[in-house]
């Protein structure tokens, strides 16, 4: 099947003929190997012209060798020196990122026998910040990994086959076709001032479909670039009402309240995500992103902050691609880390762990620090860099922008924003305007996610150890999360809705503000841990009434023993009380634990919020785990039994190889 093909002629012909021309940019010569299946992203664009399957067209057209480029004047810009990171690997000797002008001519170094690779900072949008500190090309092992990696992940989360490229290809024609008439029709009904613009909209793809490692079940996040006539008010109520109408168009789901607003829905059976950007010049809205420094940044003038984060969704995207020292790893190395979050269950940005976007930005990372290792090599530094990463130090990819004509408070500034400060996992999105990706990561989904880095470590480090490179032995690294298995109390959220797609509306607000609950239970003094699950569990077998459909979320969570007080502390019988107390005392602290900060949930988060419908309900409650409802368990309670007990047995492994008393 040929793949329709999104792509833009004009503007790689305008991208040529502008490399041509003489110009005045300063160039600074990054010591790397070129490797001959690298692919420089430099040219790449989010825009409504994207082809899915397919790599860049354009991605070689900015590449310019040491040897053919001319002496050029730089520009008159202040050079940011590279942030140099230390960690404790093995680097070569001599291969030392250094920065020199382009009027130089580039010395050969020791031990280096290709070409140097020189990247025209000129010409980035961004200039990277992060130094590499390995230079050392994949060995054998490394490659059979790889080979094996990548198969086991193919079996785990394959590819989209042509059918269903061809249907969300189909699927964004479609809405574009949309969302034209819907202008065309809004335009006639104002002045005829505002007629005289220019009647066009750009749809820009974002998200996994624009990294290119989407799967068949991961949504199309579109951005809706709309002339500066159509305001937010008139976007998210009047297309909404002509999206009603379309027979192709169901389970539609405004969040006008979100961060950033968004229309959910499902066109043709494919899932869309529709944000709203505000184009506020007089203009033609651009076609595409512009690609070229400068330009970037203008296309922003005047916009509103929620308009620039709508926006950031493509661009940010584009970014990634243009930072990645070779765009085929990286793209294979993010397949894997995504498919490893979301099987241990710390994909999801609205509960507290980690959106598509922040993984993106730490393999994008760990790249370009190790621009020359296989992907295999990549996933364990991956998990190395960031068990031992020191939080909340900043995860930055590319120097911060910091631009006089707009607001510096819409982007993240610990040193001017107080709320910067209190972020506890900063992993911050290139460009203007630089923001924390991670916001909404707390006490305790952090504390999983380094217990999580930790068990990949030492899974990668095991690996590695024995020479494993078949398939078969990857797939501990992806087992399915523990959550439902490895605690003695949960908080259990029943929700119920009339419908299907009641429910899925009311599970993903619940699943939006199930953070606030874990926020109030975590500063709770007889509350050890809490570790949410971000999956809505539907039960396997229906129990419940026809006209009725149910899902839960769940929160494993530790409880600490109670103290002994003051006054009773140097007595005998009161001595070891602490770690005697029995279980039935524990139970107790725990059902009195949750229960007020339930209540206050149910109260300021549920009960006045306005996306609460007739026929939607929520139950909150402390239980044990041998009181979860045996139909939430794929194999039964007897199944689950089993994994219980492998759970801890694996646990105790690991904590004696921890303490040097396995092997």
């Amino acid at each position: 099947m040929n793949t329709l093909c999104w792509g833009d002629a004009e503007r790689t012909l305008k991208l040529k003929q502008r490399l041509q021309e003489p110009m005045e940019y300063q160039v600074n010569t990054l010591n790397l190997y070129k490797n001959e299946s690298d692919t420089l992203s430099g040219c790449r664009t989010s825009c409504s012209s994207y082809d899915i399957s397919d790599d860049d067209d354009c991605s070689d057209d900015c590449s310019i060798s040491s040897t053919d480029s001319k002496i050029l004047s730089p520009l008159n810009i202040k050079r940011k020196e590279p942030l140099h990171i230390a960690f404790e690997h093995k680097t070569i000797q001599g291969h030392g990122v250094k920065t020199f002008p382009f009027k130089h001519k580039v010395k050969d170094q020791e031990n280096s026998s290709k070409i140097l690779r020189c990247v025209p900072h000129g010409l980035r949008r961004v200039i990277p910040i992060v130094v590499p500190i390995e230079l050392i090309p994949p060995s054998e092992y490394d490659l059979r990994s790889t080979n094996g990696l990548m198969k086991c992940v193919n079996n785990l989360a394959p590819l989209p086959t042509p059918e269903q490229l061809s249907g969300k290809h189909l699927a964004f024609n479609e809405l574009q076709r949309i969302v034209d008439i819907w202008l065309r029709r809004t335009l006639l009904t104002l002045s005829e001032n505002d007629v005289n613009s220019v009647v066009t909209a750009t749809l820009l793809l974002g998200g996994s479909w624009h990294l290119k490692v989407g799967v068949a079940e991961s949504d199309l996040d579109v951005v809706a670039l709309m002339p500066y006539v159509i305001t937010p008010d008139v976007f998210f109520t009047s297309m909404c009402e002509h999206l009603n109408h379309e027979e192709s168009v169901t389970n539609l789901v405004a969040r006008r309240q979100a961060a950033i607003p968004v229309l959910s829905f499902q066109l043709n059976g494919v899932r869309i995500d529709l944000l709203f950007a505000r184009f506020a010049q007089n203009q033609t809205v651009p076609k595409h992103l512009p690609f070229l420094p400068g330009d970037d940044v203008e296309m922003m003038r005047d916009m509103d902050a929620t308009s620039v984060r709508s926006l950031s969704v493509a661009r940010v995207a584009s970014l990634i691609l243009e930072l990645a020292p070779n765009a085929i790893v990286f793209r294979s190395c993010l397949r894997v880390v995504r498919l490893w979050a979301k099987r241990r269950g710390v994909y999801s940005n609205k509960t507290g762990f980690l959106g598509g976007i922040s993984w993106a930005l730490l393999v994008c990372f760990v790249c370009q620090m190790f621009p020359r290792a296989s992907v295999a090599s990549l996933v364990h530094r991956f998990f190395s860099v960031l068990a031992k990463w020191q939080w909340p130090t900043p995860i930055l990819v590319a120097h911060t922008s910091v631009e006089g004509t707009f607001d510096r408070t819409v982007q993240w500034n610990p040193q001017l924003n107080i709320r910067d400060r209190a972020h506890l996992m900063p992993i911050i999105t290139p460009g203007f305007p630089a923001v924390n990706t991670a916001v909404n990561v707390n006490l305790s989904t952090l504390c999983v996610l380094r217990e999580e880095f930790a068990r990949g470590q030492r899974i990668m480090d095991d690996l590695r150890r024995r020479s494993l490179s078949h398939p078969s032995s990857w797939t501990q690294l992806f087992a399915p999360t523990e959550v439902l298995v490895r605690y003695d109390n949960y908080v259990a959220i029943k929700l119920g809705a009339p419908n299907e797609a009641t429910l899925a509306e009311w599970s993903s607000f619940v699943a939006s503000r199930t953070r606030k609950l874990v926020e109030s239970l975590q500063y709770t003094t007889s509350v050890a841990s809490l570790h949410p699950l971000p999956d809505l569990i539907r039960p396997h077998h229906e129990t419940h009434q026809k006209d009725q459909v149910m899902g839960y979320y769940f929160i494993g969570y530790t409880v600490n023993a109670p103290l002994i007080p003051q006054r009773y502390r140097n007595d005998r019988r009161f001595a070891g009380r602490a770690f005697m107390t029995s279980k039935f005392e524990l139970e107790q602290v725990a059902q009195k634990s949750v229960a007020s900060a339930s209540r206050y949930f149910l109260a300021t988060e549920v009960a006045s919020a306005n996306e609460k419908k007739p026929g939607m309900e929520i139950d909150i409650s402390c239980c044990l785990w041998n009181e979860l409802p045996e139909t939430i368990f794929p194999g039964g309670r007897t199944a689950a039994i089993g994994d219980r007990a492998q759970y801890f047995l694996r646990h105790a492994h690991d904590v004696n190889l921890t303490l040097g008393l396995a092997r």
